[in-house]
């Protein structure tokens, strides 16, 4: 029977079926996963971690040993599961039909990434954070006037993942990507896009509105594109496929090796190490290079010139950390961390071919990202969003699938499946 403007009441409600889910739910669980992560990343990296770094002297290493068994204690007290690790448990609830996020676990979960970021480890709040959208996405779903259908309550689930990750990495075009390209190695769940895009969107705002944006690499104009700038490109996408391949392997040696440990030997042993590493790092930069998910790094970085040697060392330094920390029990992610290597990989390339521009260490840090973790339209995407310009962005597009290629089937993650069954 048609209502009043004419339109029958079966296509009205096909359509309000439609636009709840995919439009107004994304929409609302964008802007509050904007505002958690918004808060949360304020307190972690904007005041916990600065007033950690700068405590006198090399006070701020003697935190380092601290942060496992703060994890530990939280893992075990708190979230009340020794795993999956909160890296792969949304793709793990995104495989399997019908699955729901455990979410009494989730205040353990964001609590230890929190304790990890601020008192020092080498890792980041983005599966934390991907984790809380994707929670609050099913908070949502629970409501019953809704009525949504398990499809629906799926896509609500990716688009709170894509949330969270635009939110805390600032990028809404990495952020809308990520809940889709995440759980595969060599496949996108596309259907997704338009909920994704807009939970990323407003995710995004609504942190910029906050608290402000966080970008790990700034270019302040696009570069000068010529045949040396390109020729350097290439090696940036072939050296940072090649340090993504490694990153892969020693992730899955060091897994292995956490399995004949117990969690309080991870604990002690991850301590010890990265005190090392976090008073080497301070030791050459004045920095501590080691702290949090990159950002002092990058700021180092980019500050001014130094030698090639320098930021190879430094390189090694901090990515020894984010693997440290993922042994010995830290409770963040590694999203940002492994882009930070990229940048380093990117500036090693720059100093290299004589080119003092950090559209390099923007390529690498994409190219690594986007290899590492399989995940190329939203490295791509990256790219482009950066402002470098048209050329820039093609450079993107070519230097991370260069790189895709390079790592093959290898990935930083275990939980990521091939491709999707066809139908």
């Amino acid at each position: 029977m048609p209502d009043r403007t004419g339109i029958p009441e079966s296509v009205v409600s096909s359509f309000e079926q439609r636009l709840l889910p995919q439009i107004l739910l994304p929409a609302v669980i964008g802007v509050a996963t904007g505002c958690a992560v918004g808060g949360l990343s304020s307190f972690a990296e904007g005041l916990a971690l600065p007033a950690l770094a700068a405590l006198p002297g090399l006070w701020p290493a003697a935190f380092s040993p601290l942060i496992f068994f703060a994890t530990l204690g939280v893992s075990h007290f708190i979230t009340r599961a020794a795993g999956p690790s909160t890296t792969e448990l949304y793709i793990l609830t995104y495989h399997e039909a019908g699955s729901r996020l455990p979410l009494r676990q989730i205040p353990g979960r964001v609590l230890a990434g929190l304790t990890t970021v601020a008192l020092g480890g080498s890792q980041g709040l983005e599966s934390p954070s991907a984790l809380l959208g994707a929670a609050l996405s099913q908070v949502a779903a629970k409501v019953r006037r809704f009525a949504l259908c398990e499809a629906d309550r799926h896509t609500l689930l990716v688009a709170g993942a894509s949330a969270g990750i635009a939110a805390v990495f600032s990028s809404p075009g990495v952020g809308a990507l990520y809940g889709m390209e995440i759980p595969w190695r060599r496949d996108l769940d596309a259907p997704r896009l338009v909920p994704c895009a807009l939970a990323a969107a407003c995710s995004y705002g609504t942190r910029a509105a906050l608290v402000g944006t966080d970008h790990l690499i700034r270019l302040e104009h696009a570069p000068s594109v010529d045949p040396i700038f390109v020729a350097g490109a290439i090696a940036v996408a072939l050296a940072s496929g090649l340090v993504a391949r490694l990153f892969a392997a020693i992730t899955e040696l060091a897994r292995r090796q956490s399995r004949k440990h117990s969690p309080l030997a991870r604990a002690v042993i991850g301590g010890l190490l990265l005190t090392v590493l976090a008073l080497a790092g301070h030791a050459l930069t004045s920095k501590w290079i080691t702290f949090g998910p990159g950002y002092i790094a990058a700021g180092w970085l980019l500050s001014t010139e130094h030698l090639a040697s320098l930021v190879g060392v430094v390189l090694l330094i901090r990515t020894a950390g984010t693997l440290v920390s993922m042994y010995g029990g830290g409770g963040g992610g590694v999203f940002t961390s492994l882009a930070c290597t990229g940048a380093f990989v990117g500036e090693v390339v720059a100093r290299w071919v004589g080119r003092a521009d950090d559209a390099y260490a923007l390529l690498g840090a994409a190219c690594v990202l986007g290899a590492a973790y399989r995940i190329p339209l939203a490295a791509m995407l990256y790219v482009a969003e950066s402002g470098g310009g048209v050329t820039l962005s093609m450079l993107g597009v070519g230097g991370v699938a260069l790189a895709q290629a390079i790592i093959g089937s290898a990935s930083v993650s275990d939980a990521q499946r091939d491709v999707r069954t066809r139908d």
